[in-house]
């Protein structure tokens, strides 16, 4: 069974971004744009090799080691795969660009909504005694 780009993918999508779990709107890796460069390679032996380089939202992000052991996991499961290079991108400039399409149009809907049900807020002045 030959290993495709789509197949990758789709794999490192199942691991969500916990960033994106608590805005409401769960994303995967590849949603979420993380996904910068993947290479899948027959290794002469029936098998491929895939490499691929994931990044962060932002470069103080403690989560890129488990991103990267979690993909690393899961890509090595796939059938037919005989070895994983997971790299972590240290020039990787994350934008809100970079997220799926498909993506920012649900993250867009998601926030909508919620901007509808908040309550409206009544201001009132709080004076100083004798200012009311």
């Amino acid at each position: 069974m030959t290993v495709t780009e789509t197949q990758v993918r789709a794999t490192l999508n199942e691991i969500l971004d916990p960033c994106s779990i608590t805005a409401g709107v769960p994303a995967g890796l590849d949603d979420m744009g993380l996904v910068s460069d993947i290479h899948v390679q027959d290794d002469g032996a029936g098998g491929q090799r895939i490499a691929v380089t994931v990044g962060v939202t932002e470069p103080s992000c403690v989560l890129i080691g488990s991103f990267a052991n979690e993909a690393q996991v899961r890509l090595t499961a796939l059938t037919g795969v005989s070895a994983v290079d997971v790299r972590l991108a240290d020039d990787f400039d994350w934008t809100p660009d970079r997220l799926a399409p498909h993506y920012r149009q649900r993250l867009a809907e998601h926030r909508e909504e919620k901007r509808r049900s908040l309550p409206l807020l009544a201001v009132t002045g709080m004076g100083r005694t004798g200012d009311e």
